[in-house]
């Protein structure tokens, strides 16, 4: 009968272990993977943030408002502040949509941008996607746009063109992949060059087994909800946190190894399951005659 109870104990032992095991490293990766979402999030944020107040700042400035000021000479202005600031470029739009430069004058119409027309449209800041742009026509950017206006009438824009080297750099980090999310669901950011545009949906379908629907997961980035889920892919279990960025259409996809981060839980659940296991030998040895 002791023998019966005492296997009973061990029996209960090992289950409470193991639900407080599996508990605790649940939590802990949940809780690690929110953090470093969150971490994330807030570091693209402070991008578009900054490009922001810079130009609502400018909107303001009495030389770009100036009528007496022409276009030429204020992007002239433009870049000269940009000096400071390392963007790929400040440029300011006349009412007809035509973009200056300096040096150059009228350098280019982009009346036929949809979110330039959505911007004079509406009145509204507008964030783009991400999109290749530059001399070779391989450098991804982001243009951060607002209007300038005179009552409610839209009369220009100014627009900053975001390096997505400078958007990659604030999705680094060395215990958790992160990703930027397009409007489309497309990998724009924090991903191997080759994958970018790349639909996420492409990837859940093909390389994840989620812990619910893909097609649910795509409908809250749709609706730029914070969540959370998990997938089991490549050998591993990994969990995926997302959150979406203010005055955009992004998402900030974060994911991490479950089995990099519960090392110590799993070190002192085995000790638990040791002290079990010598218990049980020691409670069923037979006694020497």
């Amino acid at each position: 009968m002791k023998k019966i109870g005492g296997a009973l104990l061990l029996v209960v032992l090992f289950a409470v272990a193991t639900t407080i095991a599996w508990q605790m490293s649940f939590k802990t990766i949940k809780e690690f993977a929110i953090q470093k979402n969150s971490e994330k999030t807030e570091a693209v944020q402070k991008q578009v943030n900054e490009a922001l107040d810079l130009l609502e700042q400018l909107v303001k400035d009495e030389r770009i408002v100036s009528k007496e000021i022409g276009f030429e000479e204020k992007a002239q202005i433009l870049t000269d502040i940009n000096q400071d600031c390392g963007y790929m470029m400040i440029r300011i739009l006349d009412e007809d949509m035509n973009v200056y430069k300096e040096g150059v004058g009228q350098a280019s119409s982009l009346a036929s941008r949809d979110y330039i027309q959505e911007l004079y449209k509406t009145g509204e800041v507008q964030v783009t996607d991400a999109f290749l742009a530059g001399a070779d026509g391989k450098t991804i950017n982001y243009t951060v746009a607002v209007p300038m206006k005179e009552g409610e009438k839209v009369t220009g824009a100014l627009f900053i063109a975001l390096y997505g080297d400078a958007i990659n750099e604030a999705l680094k980090d060395e215990q958790s992949e992160n990703v930027l999310v397009g409007s489309e669901l497309q990998y724009m950011s924090g991903m191997k060059e080759a994958e970018y545009g790349i639909p996420v949906a492409q990837v859940l379908e093909t390389e994840y087994k989620t812990s619910e629907p893909f097609e649910n997961i795509l409908l809250e980035f749709y609706d730029r909800k914070s969540g959370l889920f998990w997938g089991r892919g490549h050998g591993k279990l990994q969990c995926f946190t997302y959150a979406p960025v203010e005055h955009t259409k992004w998402i900030v996809m974060t994911e991490v190894s479950a089995v990099t981060l519960i090392g110590n839980i799993l070190f002192l659940y085995l000790g638990c399951i040791v002290i079990i296991a010598v218990a049980a030998v020691l409670l069923f040895r037979k006694k020497k005659a």
